[in-house]
């Protein structure tokens, strides 16, 4: 695409420059691409315009007047920030209107529901696409740096899809990527709220604009349906927004979409029929999570064969309430819960489960939400026999800090042992375990598929599969 049909306004003398690719980030630049300056500091900008062009930039849009300099192709665009759905439709030409379109969105599960309808789906049809932040090496399944790309990446993903006979395209949607328009211009058809519980209060001012975030992406984008997981007050209203959405729920029978327990043995009930979970799954959030997916299979089905669907064969992802059985009587689970409300939902499912003691290992990630610590210190309190507090990425802070914090929320200081250093911690738990009765378990909670650990300025290969593997 020539750069008139990129910016018809533009009255300069560079209408004929023709663009490959286009990127708001410098290092992804290449030969004939058009760079997007969007850094808020100038001193930042000029740097990654020069590293721009270095790498081959042949024209650079700049949201700063003062940096304009037509001679050098930087040029100044009005709103720039406010327009770049637009200008990505416009290069990319509206991918999101040619593929079925599936945005997760919630605090805990996007992954696993957007996991788990890839899954659905190709158990029908192979001819669907999965962007994911977890690198799964399997076919149809996009690696992506982040939760939500920018819009430019995501809509370079959704044509690279559309160019492979794809017909519908999943991906998560956090609420960074809601609040920084990285979503701007596409056109979903179909939405889920998987849960909703305090996260990211370092980046959001409070739990109401949180909440207002998350509510945006049901308010300013049109739906053919969606699944909306009622079992919280945002849910509800969100659940109220529109007559397309249906409900589901763990605690109300009369929601569209209800789990049921029949003397330990789980059905989801649906307007479309009625399954069974298979024995290994019992964990109430993952049971929600697979339910959330299949609403959206059959919502987005136009003829829904249940018959074709096996529940046998839906797995969970690396790090996902990761089973590892290390005899007949004892196993652990590794989990990414960071968050108070995914801690409890994974704790109170092994407890059920397992008729032991319960060991949880645990810590809380740096420069992050520091009011959580004490409310995630308060639930292993409750539902733990013994804790095990470690390092999960302290990043610049003091872990010993990020300790204290924790401890503010337990009572019995008896049951808690701390150990910073994860791999060594890991290995207490190991030893631990082993001494206790038949029928416990130990969970590593926080890191989950993560491979590697942020502490100061050093990133240390650390991933908590991999070091249990190391000493069983």
């Amino acid at each position: 695409m020539n750069f008139k049909e990129l910016i018809p306004d533009y009255s300069g003398n560079i209408n004929d420059l023709q663009i490959n690719s286009i990127s708001i980030n410098s290092q992804e630049i290449t030969s004939g691409d058009l760079y997007i300056s969007l850094a808020k500091n100038i001193t930042n900008q000029k740097k990654y315009n020069l590293d721009a062009f270095k790498r081959g930039a042949s024209l650079i849009l700049t949201n700063k007047k003062s940096l304009e300099d037509r001679e050098k192709n930087i040029i100044f665009v009005e709103n720039l920030d406010e327009n770049l759905g637009s200008l990505s439709n416009k290069f990319y030409k509206n991918p999101s209107k040619k593929i079925k379109i599936f945005g997760i969105t919630g605090t805990n599960g996007k992954s696993s529901v957007s996991y788990y309808l890839f899954q659905f789906l190709n158990q029908i049809e192979k001819r669907n696409g999965l962007i994911s932040n977890l690198n799964l090496k399997k076919s149809g399944i996009h690696f992506s740096n982040l939760t939500t790309p920018d819009i430019f990446t995501l809509n370079k993903i959704l044509s690279s899809f559309i160019s492979d006979k794809k017909k519908a395209a999943i991906f998560e949607v956090s609420s960074h990527g809601i609040k920084q328009k990285r979503i701007s211009g596409i056109e979903f058809d179909y939405g889920c709220l998987t849960s909703f519980s305090r996260d990211h209060l370092d980046y959001h001012s409070s739990m109401r604009e949180y909440e207002k975030v998350k509510e945006s992406f049901f308010l300013d984008n049109k739906f053919k349906g969606g699944v909306i997981n009622v079992d919280s007050k945002i849910g509800q209203r969100i659940f109220s927004f529109k007559k397309e959405f249906i409900s589901i729920s763990r605690k109300n029978k009369k929601s569209d979409i209800y789990i049921e327990d029949k003397k330990g043995h789980f059905f989801i009930h649906s307007p479309w029929g009625s399954l069974q979970f298979p024995e290994r799954i019992f964990a109430d959030h993952t049971m929600m999570n697979i339910a959330s997916a299949f609403g959206l299979y059959c919502i987005s089905s136009k003829k829904i064969d249940l018959k074709r669907l096996n529940l046998n064969n839906i797995f969970d992802l690396p790090g996902r309430f990761q089973k590892i059985q290390l005899n007949s009587n004892k196993c652990l689970y590794i989990d990414y819960a960071h968050t108070p409300a995914a801690l409890e939902n994974v704790l109170l499912s092994l407890k059920k489960k397992y008729k032991g003691n319960l060991i949880c290992l645990f810590g809380c990630g740096g420069d992050r939400d520091q009011g959580k610590r004490p409310l995630m210190g308060e639930v292993a309190d409750s539902l733990a026999d013994k804790i095990i507090l470690t390092n999960d990425n302290p990043r610049f802070e003091n872990p010993k800090k990020i300790i204290e914090d924790i401890l503010e929320g337990i009572k019995d200081l008896n049951k808690v042992k701390i150990i910073t250093e994860r791999t060594k911690a890991i290995k207490s738990g190991l030893k631990l375990l082993s001494e206790e009765k038949d029928g416990s378990v130990l969970l590593l909670a926080g890191k989950g598929h993560e491979s590697n650990q942020e502490i100061k300025r050093k990133t240390i290969q650390s991933n908590d599969y991999e070091i249990v593997r190391g000493f069983i």
